[in-house]
Formats: structure tokens, sequence, C-alpha cells
């Protein structure tokens, strides 16, 4: 899976940019609807060509499929699934049964096959198109609830996020998604209201 490390093509990471940091490949898709809680989502999975890209920078493919309305619309149906059974993980809550079947029935599919290259130094990942990588993020949910991790799923601690994501830290105390999206912007508000209330009081 790949990490931006805050940026893309050497610029700023923007909002509608794609992330991964810190996040099972299944929530990182939940993620490409941002700011769930807030009062305006961002979409970043607009165009078609934007599922394709997602599954280049996911690390789920090397070649970038040709992606239609319809796969995008799937994409879009099967990522709500994930959202909707993530919450209910993290409520330890039954899960919806239609929500269970869009994914099982996504994970049915072929997924991408690795490709060892000759002298065994890299993978690449080949074929499949659109279906193949929607399979590989459904069987990754599939594999995370049937492990110990599943009880280990939070919703994440930024009130205008709300994506889902693991907490593996030994204490179980993660609050965040990620520490260096949400974890950072909380605590620089939280910084700022602390020094507006110290340069009131002065």
């Amino acid at each position: 899976m790949n990490d931006e490390g805050g940026r893309r093509e050497g610029r700023q990471r923007a909002k509608t940019d794609f992330r991964f940091d810190d996040a099972r490949l299944c929530f990182a898709f939940a993620g490409t609807l941002a700011d769930r809680g807030a009062d305006v989502h961002v979409e970043r999975l607009v165009l078609p060509e934007d599922l394709s890209r997602w599954c280049v920078e996911s690390g789920c493919t090397t070649a970038a499929p040709v992606c239609t309305e319809a796969d995008l619309e799937r994409a879009r149906a099967l990522r709500e699934a994930i959202q909707r059974t993530g919450r209910a993980l993290a409520d330890a809550a039954p899960p919806a049964a239609e929500d269970i079947a869009l994914v099982n029935g996504a994970a049915a599919e072929p997924t991408s096959v690795p490709e060892l290259s000759a002298d065994a130094a890299s993978v690449r990942w080949r074929g499949g198109g659109a279906g193949a990588v929607l399979s590989m993020v459904a069987r990754d949910l599939i594999a995370l609830c049937d492990s110990e991790h599943r009880a280990r799923v939070r919703i994440c601690g930024n009130p205008a996020c709300g994506t889902p994501f693991v907490d593996t830290s030994r204490a179980g105390a993660r609050r965040w998604c990620s520490m260096k999206t949400c974890g950072a912007l909380v605590k620089k508000r939280a910084y700022r209201a602390r020094a507006r209330t110290t340069a009131d009081g002065e």
C-alpha cells in the first residue's frame, strides 16, 4: 500500500487526495468519502478516472484499469457497505445483512495476481480491472472480521471525519484514523483554543 507522506507529485497534499496513512485497505477505501461528520462531505471518487487512480495508488494493481460509470457506482456502493460494517464493528453490533451480501459478492470476483520479477526484487500486480481491486478490498474486510482485530475497530475521534480504523496500539487507546491528518488537526485546534484562552486572560 502506498504512503503519500503528506505530499503527492511534489506538492502539498490536497483534501481530494487519497489517504492511506495508518489504514487497512478496506478502511482506506471507506475514506474516499471524506468529512462524513461535517455538513459538507468531500467525494474523492468523482469520476471513473478517480477510481482507476485509487486502484494504482492503493498498490492493488500496477496498471491503471479502465473504469466505467458502472464500476464507479459499484465501488461507491461497496464503500458505503464497508463504512457501515466498520461502524457496526466499532459499536459491537451486527452489521446489516444487505451490506454483508454486497461485500461477499464483491469478494467473490477474481483478484489481481502478483507477479515476481526475474531477480525476485520486486512484485507487480496484474489483471482483473476494477472488479479485481474491489475484490481485494472486500476480502480485506472479510479477513479483518475473521481476526482478533475486529474488536479493535474504532471510529475516528475527529468529529468531522467518521472513518473507521483498527486500533493496533498496545494500550488500545488510539483515537484517530491517522496522527498525520486527523490527530494533528485536532491537536492543532486544541493548541489554538488554549492560546486564545491565554490571550483573553492577559
